[in-house]
């Protein structure tokens, strides 16, 4: 509410801010940016789940592999990702390509690390009850490993979702001009503060609503969580 008392250059009040909103709807830019934004968080989000998945599931039951990679991987997850930006454009270029790989690379590593741990948190008393029943490698994934590991794979899951959202952002700010992220250049270099709050604003209803949605799974597997002895 202090908004008011600060030069518009650099805030805004929350009523000047709703009053922007029908004019920002009624840009030419704002909804294909928003499906610009859509579609770039859903192909880096979807490709950082399928590998995040499987590549957590593989260390879990590979101890070789396991022992090699997760301090690797454990330092990357806590490394700054947003700041090899300027590597991979010098690599790969402004492109679509670059700013898909920096979505993978900020989602994929939560969704690894909680499926990694949900597959290592097995209960030995179940694998030996399967093992003692002669059930396969295959079903015994599908039975016992995967339905005991998803509760941790959706959390992973839903953090994965905020940090791909970060990732689209920062992609969308840092590499070639376009969604969500280049209208809030556009309206930051005119100092139109209003607009490019009602830009930033959509990016985090993206975000509670993507949130929200990945709660909702969430609840729906809990069933799979074993009860305390």
């Amino acid at each position: 509410f202090s908004g008011g008392r600060i030069n518009p250059i650099f805030s805004a009040p929350p009523t000047a801010v709703v009053r922007t909103i029908p004019d920002v709807l009624n840009d030419e830019l704002y909804f294909p940016a928003v499906m610009s934004t859509l579609k770039l968080f859903a192909l880096g989000f979807a490709i950082a789940a399928v590998l995040g998945i499987l590549l957590g599931l593989l260390l879990a039951r590979v101890r070789l592999l396991d022992a090699g990679l997760t301090p690797y991987l454990n330092a990357l997850y806590a490394s700054p990702l947003p700041a090899i930006i300027p590597i991979l454009t010098a690599v790969l270029g402004y492109g679509f390509r670059t700013k898909l790989l920096i979505v993978v690379l900020l989602a994929i590593f939560p969704i690894l690390i909680n499926t990694h741990q949900g597959a290592r948190s097995v209960d030995e008393t179940l694998l030996e009850v399967a093992r003692s029943l002669r059930v396969g490698e295959g079903k015994l994934w599908w039975d016992v490993i995967i339905p005991s590991s998803l509760p941790f794979l959706i959390v992973g899951l839903r953090l994965g979702v905020a940090r791909g959202m970060i990732g689209t952002a920062v992609a969308e700010l840092y590499t070639s001009p376009d969604g969500l992220g280049y209208l809030i250049l556009r309206y930051g270099f005119r100092f139109d503060m209003d607009a490019m709050l009602v830009v930033v604003l959509t990016f985090t209803g993206i975000s509670l609503l993507l949130s929200w949605s990945t709660g909702l799974l969430e609840r729906r597997v809990r069933r799979w969580r074993v009860a305390p002895a």
